[in-house]
């Protein structure tokens, strides 16, 4: 078989991908995930706190006197690099540039020139890129602010309750799969002026660093799995909705 003439054919086969030239194809080729032992063991969960791992981590990552100065500073938002530190510690390095994957920057170095990468809008698709394709994809439509409502500066309960009715909801089957898949987790978010998602792991039971008790509380509005509230967004100049728009989990055995 001349390999110089195959042409790649991705296929989803237990997560690996073949190539075929007519009717021949090479050996299925592993996508390699890390496993959930290591990626647990690994993964700065919520006990550790953002200047301690940031303490941690070395590098090119400033040390902050207190927590305080940390959460008023660029790095306040840490999932994406409690991820990248899973990762990294995991055998999963990330590489030193996330050119292809959006906005240039937002890597940093830490000791021994390990990569961390900041934001959740790269690191999403550079996992979905080189750990295939997630176990659990759903996608909750978008709700949109009625016209009417953008101007005001809140809402009476009844104009609430009509509008988080209208938000899709997960199924009965779909929080099945959800309860028996436990892996790496993101969720996007629309509405925040500063990030665009969450990343962490998920057990089957609890998100390991939800960033707030709230979004891992189920009946919360700020519940990660049904996140639905509403927030004035000083940029527009306008009454907005944050919610979740898509939960995917990539399963880690």
């Amino acid at each position: 078989m001349n390999f110089n003439n195959l042409i790649p054919v991705f296929l989803e086969q237990q997560r690996s991908f073949v190539a075929t030239s007519g009717t021949r194809q090479t050996k299925p080729i592993k996508i390699k995930r890390p496993s959930w032992a290591d990626m647990i063991k690994n993964y700065p969960g919520t006990s550790i706190k953002s200047k301690k791992l940031y303490d941690d981590i070395g590098g090119s990552f400033p040390k902050y006197k207190t927590d305080e100065e940390l959460l008023s500073s660029y790095l306040a938002n840490s999932c994406a690099i409690r991820m990248s530190r899973g990762l990294n510690l995991s055998g999963f390095k990330l590489p030193k540039s996330n050119k292809g994957y959006g906005t240039k920057g937002g890597v940093m170095s830490g000791d021994k020139d390990v990569s961390y990468w900041l934001r959740v809008r790269e690191l999403s698709p550079y996992i979905a890129a080189h750990l295939g394709k997630p176990e659990i994809d759903y996608t909750l439509a978008n709700l949109a602010m009625p016209n009417e409502y953008k101007k005001r500066q809140s809402l009476t309960p009844a104009e609430w309750n009509g509008l988080k009715a209208k938000k899709e909801k997960l199924t009965d089957e779909q929080w099945k799969n959800i309860r028996k898949t436990k892996g790496i987790i993101v969720f996007d978010v629309s509405g925040w002026g500063d990030a665009t998602g969450h990343f962490t792991l998920w057990d089957q039971s609890n998100l390991i660093y939800p960033g707030g008790a709230d979004h891992d509380t189920p009946g919360n509005e700020k519940y990660y799995f049904s996140l639905l509230y509403y927030g004035w967004n000083s940029k527009k100049n306008e009454l907005t909705l944050i919610q979740t728009n898509r939960i995917r989990i990539w399963e880690l055995k």
